[in-house]
């Protein structure tokens, strides 16, 4: 039986080959997220220093881990590290509590700058972990471009409404709580979401 290409997070790859690399895509965009994340319970209950050194602890053992495998740091991977060492002189510095209350419009915001940036720049945001994944002979594929396309779009849609929550929620609910399980949804649902758009994509005719 043919193989059919596919795209998101595994965009161009096999169906068995999405189906293997799965929890790769998965583990990639955690890893990422995941320092950013760590640092909600915290900031919760007010420990903002505690928070910040989990934070900027977590960041630099991510990055570090990918160049001590001669892996290619994401943007995802700058973010997080960028914005918690800038917090952490931001407090520890100047005694700077106001971003750090505004935490979760400070993460998303710049995510979503990520998003942005790369439509101008026609290189969509969730390609740069395709690219760790997929061979580079399906990097320049319609199946490829499209599927990461949407995904970064839905990406952008998912912290837009995170932002919201952010500057006009109230309580640790809609701060914290609801936006965190959103993108944590969107992490877990986003390869069979893309694999979904794709095959769609691809039965009407698009090559």
């Amino acid at each position: 039986m043919r193989e059919t290409t596919i795209g998101i997070g595994s965009t161009g790859a096999t169906v068995n080959s999405v189906q293997a690399h799965k929890g790769r895509i998965i583990r990639g965009l955690l890893a990422g997220l995941l320092p950013l994340i760590l640092v909600m319970p915290a900031f919760a209950v007010g420990q903002w220093g505690f928070g910040l050194a989990i934070s900027v602890a977590a960041s630099f053992i991510a990055v570090g881990s990918c160049l001590r495998r001669h892996k290619p740091v994401t943007g995802l991977g700058f973010s997080s590290l960028g914005i918690s060492v800038l917090l952490a002189i931001g407090y520890f510095g100047f005694g700077n509590v106001f971003f750090i209350q505004h935490f979760g419009v400070v993460i998303y915001g710049a995510l979503l700058i990520q998003v942005l940036y790369g439509e101008i720049r026609g290189q969509s945001f969730t390609a740069q972990f395709s690219k760790q994944i997929i061979e580079s002979e399906h990097w320049n594929t319609r199946r490829f471009l499209e599927g990461n396309r949407f995904l970064s779009r839905l990406w952008g849609v998912i912290f837009t409404i995170s932002i919201l929550m952010g500057v006009f929620g109230t309580g640790t609910l809609m701060l914290m709580v609801l936006p965190n399980a959103l993108v944590l949804l969107g992490i877990v649902l986003g390869p069979n979401i893309g694999h979904w758009y794709v095959f769609s994509w691809s039965s009407k005719g698009a090559e």
